[in-house]
């Protein structure tokens, strides 16, 4: 969906940032429309954080982040952009567009299972804390070390035997048949059996304390699955959720790391144990979704999955999935049993939280676990031991880090460090987790942040424009879109003339709807919060900017038609060859001007 300049300037109007930004931190006047605070993102004792209410952004001096009213909710509520712009509009009663019945009706099942999943949560938790029936619910928890304290943070509770009873107490407050088959409480095939019968209930919540599903743990000895959890609904999708999530969010915040667990036991555990950024994946396997999920707030990752061999296995496959997705891992050793919800339970807290805190890095992890597995004396055994490691160096798109890996790898084997090199590239096509049979998807793209030591002409001066777009009616007129080299460069060149057509774009945030690719995107956006490109002789450094790629462009030309000259030397085509001599002499006289335009101006800093 994209919103349209009148829209985001309808919220722009009616909702102040310092009115935003003053929900999540205490601002101070700085003068007229000026506030300052201590930054939200990152820790300082002295304000270096301020908000201009007139100019409508905001900048930290500290840690240099900045942007409007709509950056400012994506970063600290981790939402993508359409999400915060529907959250604001949302707070500024304005409407983004005239509802259709179908989404009058979405919108209502969605509402009305939020509310039912509460309602759920809550009676469950009652029967677990208060009633006779949760009685073995108590029972267990009491066995495996679970507090009083933790059952209310994470709002555990007790689904009691009885097939039907769900489904009377929900009827009994209105809900009718149709709504009840979306929730996912109730068997498809044995409607209205509820799939909860003696069960302990995790409640599953979003971030901002949404009940979206449950996980029950069985305690009837009898069931074939021990856990279950909610099936897909229009509120939950199990690869994109994570266990814990709601209950650690904050200090993930403060802590830019996780501890990754296997199951919701350990979470629980870990968080007893004072150690409050514990998540877990929903008793699958951690997808890629759930580690973009886990990017919005963490940079580095613990995994302490079981150390028994499916945990091992799990953990190797998440190393590769995290590396790919450009966040720092790390493996802890659990020591005292086999996860941590059995060391809380046997040997207490504090050996929980000392008997984690030796890790080694995700490589590290992957190393140790092929000399175990590979004799790396033999000749086949190094082969196969670099094959199990290869996964990693593929997912890992840094190429100064690829090549210490590389060069770590070659000591370890005592092999020469061309030959890791050659059998590296030579197979290097190969998808980053053949090795662990994970499902490779296209869209598994790394974002690298935007460098302005390694822009090149081309994008340097489309992202000028594009923060200056009152100039892209006369660099239309200048420069064709054929003219520029970087495919990026092309990209942003097609965004400004769509936009143009459009007859908007006064917002920033309008021209980012319009970007597709991620790292398109990234960038954009990036450069909108950059002085170099808000200078005050934009004009002058579009047009400068324009001679130095028609300079490049004639020099790439001449160099052409000075090669064909030579080949041509000798054949006795005397016409042929003075039309390209004659060419050449024009291109000689072009490159001579536009070098004197160019020797008559001020050389722009930081430019490639």
């Amino acid at each position: 969906m994209k919103f349209s300049d009148d829209a985001l300037t309808q919220i722009k109007e009616r909702l102040t940032l310092s009115q935003v930004i003053g929900n999540y931190v205490t601002l101070q006047s700085a003068g007229g429309s000026d506030y300052k605070a201590c930054c939200p993102f990152h820790h300082e004792k002295t304000p270096s954080f301020y908000v201009h209410d007139d100019k409508g952004f905001y900048h930290c001096f500290g840690c240099g982040k900045s942007g409007s009213v709509f950056t400012f909710i994506m970063e600290m509520d981790h939402l993508s952009f359409p999400e915060a712009v529907e959250k604001l509009a949302a707070e500024a009663g304005v409407q983004l567009r005239e509802e259709t019945e179908g989404d009058k009706k979405r919108r209502g099942i969605t509402q009305q299972l939020y509310e039912i999943n509460q309602r759920i949560s809550n009676t469950f938790h009652y029967l677990l804390m208060n009633s006779p029936v949760g009685e073995p619910g108590r029972i267990y928890l009491k066995e495996r070390g679970v507090s009083a304290e933790m059952c209310k943070a994470f709002n555990l509770g007790f689904a009691p035997q009885g097939g039907k009873w769900l489904y009377e107490f929900l009827s009994k407050k209105g809900y009718d048949d149709e709504l009840l088959q979306e929730t996912g409480f109730f068997s498809k095939n044995y409607f209205p059996y509820s799939i909860f019968q003696n069960r302990l209930m995790f409640p599953i919540r979003t971030w901002d304390n949404k009940t979206i599903a449950f996980s029950g743990r069985d305690l009837s000895g009898t069931s074939k699955a021990k856990y279950i959890n909610s099936p897909e609904t229009a509120v939950f999708s199990k690869k994109h959720n994570l266990f814990g999530l709601y209950e650690s969010v904050q200090a993930i915040r403060d802590k830019k790391s996780i501890y990754l667990c296997e199951g919701n036991f350990d979470v629980v555990a870990l968080h007893q144990a004072g150690i409050e950024e514990a998540l877990a994946p929903l008793g699958t396997a951690f997808t890629k979704e759930q580690g973009k999920l886990i990017s919005r707030y963490a940079k580095q990752v613990n995994l302490l999955f079981d150390n028994d061999d499916a945990g091992i296995n799990a953990t190797k496959k998440a190393t590769v999935l995290l590396q790919q997705l450009g966040l720092e891992c790390r493996v802890a050793t659990i020591e005292g049993g086999k996860d941590p919800s059995e060391v809380l339970n046997s040997l207490g807290p504090e050996s929980l939280r000392n008997g984690i805190q030796t890790t080694v890095s995700g490589f590290d992890f992957l190393v140790q676990a092929g000399l175990m597995k590979f004799d790396i004396k033999e000749p086949k055994g190094k082969t196969n031991f670099f094959a199990f490691i290869k996964p990693f160096l593929d997912a890992t798109d840094n190429e100064i880090e690829k090549d210490t890996l590389l060069r770590y790898t070659a000591e370890i084997l005592n092999v020469d460090r061309q030959s890791i090199n050659q059998q590296y590239y030579a197979t290097a096509s190969a998808p980053p987790l053949s090795q662990f049979d994970e499902e490779q998807e296209s869209s598994d793209i790394i974002v690298h942040p935007l460098s302005l030591d390694r822009l090149s002409l081309d994008l340097y001066l489309m992202l000028t424009v594009v923060n200056n777009r009152e100039l892209y009616p006369q660099l239309r007129s200048l420069l064709g879109a054929e003219e520029l080299r970087d495919s990026e460069a092309k990209e942003v060149y097609a965004v400004l003339e769509n936009v143009s057509r459009e007859m908007e774009g006064k917002n920033d945030e309008f021209i980012l709807q319009y970007c597709q690719d991620m790292q398109l995107l990234s960038d954009v956006r990036t450069s909108f919060t950059l002085p170099d490109f808000h200078r005050d002789n934009s004009l002058g450094v579009m047009n400068e900017l324009i001679e130095r790629i028609r300079l490049r462009n004639l020099e790439e030309q001449r160099a052409s038609v000075v090669r064909l000259i030579s080949l041509s030397a000798g054949d006795d085509q005397v016409a042929g060859q003075e039309d390209l001599i004659g060419e050449k002499m024009d291109m000689d006289r072009e490159i001579v001007e536009i070098k004197k335009r160019l020797a008559n101006v001020d050389p722009l800093k930081k430019l490639p």
